[in-house]
C-alpha cells in the first residue's frame, strides 16, 4: 500500500464515516478547478490511483495529506471530517481544558469578566478579522478567555468560524438544563 494513504478501519473509527469524506473530496477538487483525478494527484504529489481510491471511498488520506488537499481546496480540515462530528470531539477535548483554565483564573484571584476575550491570533484578511472581532465579543459575553501565548500563522475566515461554532456548542453544552 502506498505511504500516501492508509485503510480505512470501522466507520465509527472516522468523523464523518469514509463515505462522507469521499464524496467531499470529490467534490471539493471539482470545485476548486481540478477537471482529473490526474490534475489533483500531480499536484498533491501522490498517483492518481491514491486519489480514486479516496474517492471511491476504498482508502483515506492521512491527515498530512488532508491538510494539503484542504489547502488545494480551501476548504476547511473539519469540512472533509464531518463538521458536526468534529465539532462534538473538539467541544469534548475542549471542556475540560477550559473548566481547568477557569478554575486556575479563579484560584489566582482574576476576575473572569475583565479577561476574557481572544487574544493572540493574527488574520489573514479582512474576513478573518471580522469573524475574530466576532469570536471576540461572544467570548467576553461567555466569559471565555481564548490567549494564544505563541506565534501562530495568520488564520482565515473560516478556521475562525470552525473555532467559534466549537466554542458556541460548547458553551450550550456546558449551560445547566
Amino acid at each position: 500500500m502506498p505511504a500516501d494513504e492508509q485503510e480505512p478501519t470501522q466507520a465509527q473509527d472516522r468523523i464523518g464515516g469514509p463515505d462522507l469524506m469521499a464524496e467531499r473530496i470529490s467534490a471539493a477538487r471539482r470545485q476548486a478547478g481540478y477537471r482529473t483525478a490526474q490534475d489533483f494527484a500531480e499536484d498533491l504529489q501522490v498517483s492518481v490511483w491514491t486519489v480514486r481510491s479516496w474517492e471511491s471511498c476504498k482508502s483515506q488520506p492521512r491527515y498530512d495529506v488532508l491538510r494539503e488537499i484542504s489547502r488545494l481546496t480551501r476548504r476547511p480540515i473539519a469540512w472533509f471530517l464531518g463538521e458536526n462530528a468534529a465539532q462534538q470531539v473538539l467541544g469534548r477535548a475542549m471542556t475540560g481544558l477550559l473548566e481547568r483554565h477557569q478554575l486556575r483564573l479563579q484560584d489566582e484571584g482574576h476576575d473572569l469578566q475583565d479577561e476574557a476575550g481572544v487574544y493572540g491570533v493574527a488574520p489573514l484578511d479582512g474576513t478573518a478579522q471580522r469573524e475574530l472581532n466576532a469570536l471576540s465579543a461572544d467570548a467576553q459575553e461567555w466569559g471565555i478567555l481564548l490567549r494564544l501565548s505563541k506565534p501562530n500563522a495568520p488564520v482565515t475566515g473560516d478556521q475562525v468560524t470552525a473555532l467559534h461554532l466549537a466554542l458556541a456548542n460548547l458553551v450550550r453544552d456546558l449551560r445547566p438544563a
